[in-house]
């Protein structure tokens, strides 16, 4: 059996005792705090479980829970409060603060072993997920790290096709063994759910939405995995394109639709156009340039909201647009690479650096142009020309 460590706090030493005669046996190592204080010093030492009861001279547990879940070091350890008061305000504050869950005292040791196991094995699964995603982001770092050059571009598309093939495996395993224990979770939660009504002493699990939003974090880092893959097929994929005469402004409508609904008020965006211009394109592809590089944009702001301004205009059979935002700018250094695949500022929490790459794989499809034509301080200016009749 895995020797996880559980730290116990709780000012009365008897209280402590019975903890520990209940967990030890189970193969938990144990570590104990009379107060919050030595709470919050032994919680640096990262154990797996923190039982942590409220009422305590000092700090009180609730307040050594919110300092446990400000610090970058401690906020991921899950933490049980250990309590004697029962009043619903008193339960849903302290998960509101960050409790996984609340249990009310005097407690069942079987009832307090078997929510400890189950925070152990959703904490560990979580660490298995995060074990994953970062090991495969690596990967695709490492695989991908000798292709920036101009010389190598020709053989990228095959091989991030490999790559993307090489993560979908575990990444499905993964998504898989996540539907199972969700579709466990919902056989199990009426039984919780019934025992809750039945037992007089109210000490059955009450934050059962809380495992519920522990499963959806899960399924989300496993969707993160997914859009890597997808970004990858993306790149990698030789599009057919399907050329027909188009609306600009439609497309632009459509784009900002769906910026709308990831972004909501994130992002101010000014349209500067005829309404009439017309061209020949891939209608998709072309709103996904304009989806990607607003996204680009956002995903650099510091501020609280994005300006965009987009402009087009017809000049000599061509189509001129430009995509101007405020946001922190490229630097110089920077932007003889930003069309580059997986090349990118942002850091691996923030993409893979395939958003332009595309943008630009699009453009060169449709026989077209696009550079950064301006950066500064106050913003960037993206430049595309694309032929009007679809012709090179």
């Amino acid at each position: 059996m895995e020797n996880n460590t559980i730290l116990i706090v709780d000012d009365v030493p008897i209280n402590l005792k019975i903890l520990k005669a209940y967990l030890e046996p189970e193969g938990y190592n144990v570590i104990e705090g009379n107060n919050g204080r030595e709470a919050l010093k032994m919680a640096k030492r990262i154990p797996d479980l923190i039982l942590l009861d409220i009422m305590m001279p000092g700090i009180d547990g609730i307040e050594t829970c919110k300092r446990l879940k400000a610090d970058n070091t401690t906020k991921d350890i899950p933490v049980i409060f250990l309590s004697a008061l029962t009043d619903q305000n008193s339960r849903t504050g302290a998960l509101k603060i960050g409790g996984v869950d609340y249990i009310a005292k005097p407690f069942d040791e079987e009832e307090l072993l078997a929510r400890v196991r189950i925070h152990l094995t959703l904490r560990k699964q979580k660490i298995q997920l995060e074990k994953y995603a970062n090991h495969l982001e690596k990967m695709v770092e490492e695989r991908t790290r000798q292709l920036v050059h101009a010389d190598r571009l020709a053989t990228l598309g095959t091989f991030s096709a490999g790559v993307a093939h090489e993560i979908n495996n575990p990444n499905t395993f993964i998504a898989g063994n996540i539907q199972v224990l969700q579709l466990f979770w919902e056989k199990a939660e009426p039984i919780l759910k019934k025992h809750l009504h039945e037992d007089k002493s109210n000490k059955v699990l009450n934050n059962i939405d809380e495992i519920r939003d522990i499963f959806s974090s899960m399924a989300e880092g496993s969707r993160r995995i997914t859009s890597i893959i997808n970004n990858l097929k993306t790149y990698a994929r030789q599009n057919c394109l399907q050329k027909q005469e188009s609306r600009l402004s439609e497309i632009i409508n459509d784009s900002l639709k769906f910026l709308n609904i990831g972004h909501k008020n994130k992002v101010n965006i000014k349209v500067d156009m005829d309404e009439d211009i017309l061209f020949f394109c891939d209608s998709q592809n072309i709103s996904q340039v304009f989806i990607n590089i607003i996204n680009n944009s956002i995903d650099a702001i510091t501020d609280d909201q994005l300006h965009v301004i987009i402009s087009a205009k017809k000049q000599n059979n061509q189509l001129i647009i430009r995509i101007h935002d405020d946001g922190e700018g490229i630097s110089k250094e920077s932007i003889d690479n930003v069309f580059d695949p997986f090349f990118t500022t942002k850091g691996k929490a923030k993409g893979t650096g395939l958003g332009l790459a595309i943008v630009s794989g699009i453009i060169e499809e449709h026989n077209g142009k696009i550079t950064v034509e301006e950066t500064s301080k106050k913003g960037t200016t993206i430049k595309i020309i694309l032929p009007i009749g679809g012709e090179v």
